[in-house]
């Protein structure tokens, strides 16, 4: 067998004095200017993006007509650095092409950090006024342990949630029914609260909406 292996000729030095196959191919990609380049990564992370989105949980979008009172919701910011979360406490069928601007259309309550010299403050607005124009995404709850540690951060937890009547009387006994003094009589509730983007945040409050002592608030 020893020197039937050594007799053994290979099909390679066949293609001795001819044109390699991938030499072309090579040439092509050496001669790709730099916006060549670019939009072939563009055209190959468009048709990745879809996969990536749905396991790092940043394609969790629902659209208003599939809202119902008590889901946790958030929206990305910063290029996806950050969520900022509330719970839906009305929502009711719109016409089509409704912006939802209005409370009666849908209404969210969150906790709205300082800015510039107003102080954080537990709100409610419109999912217009909390959207700011971002996809609305929407917290899955009683996800598997792998799921959990596959999404990012604030997009899923592995509990089990409270009943929506009961989410919704915890996000609105948050509010301060007064309006403030000098206000118009519709003006949108709200209540300041010392904001603490570690230990008091938009997420930690939506989360005891949710699930109540669980979430360890």
């Amino acid at each position: 067998w020893l020197k039937s292996f050594l007799s053994f000729s290979s099909p390679w030095p066949s293609l001795r004095g001819r044109r390699r196959p991938f030499r072309g191919a090579h040439r092509s990609l050496r001669s790709m200017r730099p916006l060549d380049w670019v939009n072939t990564a563009m055209v190959v992370a468009k048709e990745a993006a879809p996969i990536a989105y749905d396991v790092s949980g940043l394609s969790c979008a629902i659209p208003k007509g599939d809202l119902a009172p008590g889901d946790h919701v958030y929206t990305w910011k910063w290029g996806y650095t950050y969520n900022h979360h509330g719970i839906v406490v009305r929502t009711e069928p719109c016409a089509p092409g409704c912006t939802h601007e209005t409370l009666r259309c849908c209404s969210v309550v969150h906790f709205r950090p300082p800015a510039d010299e107003l102080p954080g403050r537990i709100e409610l607005v419109s999912l217009a006024d909390f959207a700011r124009g971002r996809e609305v995404c929407k917290v899955r709850y009683e996800v598997t342990h792998a799921e959990f540690f596959l999404r990012r951060s604030g997009c899923c937890s592995t509990h089990a949630p409270d009943t929506w009547p009961l989410v919704v009387l915890r996000a609105l006994s948050l509010l301060d029914a007064e309006a403030p003094e000098g206000s118009t009589s519709d003006a949108e509730p709200a209540a300041q609260v010392e904001y603490h983007m570690l230990v008091k945040n938009a997420e930690l409050l939506a989360r005891w909406c949710r699930i109540g002592e669980a979430s360890g608030v």
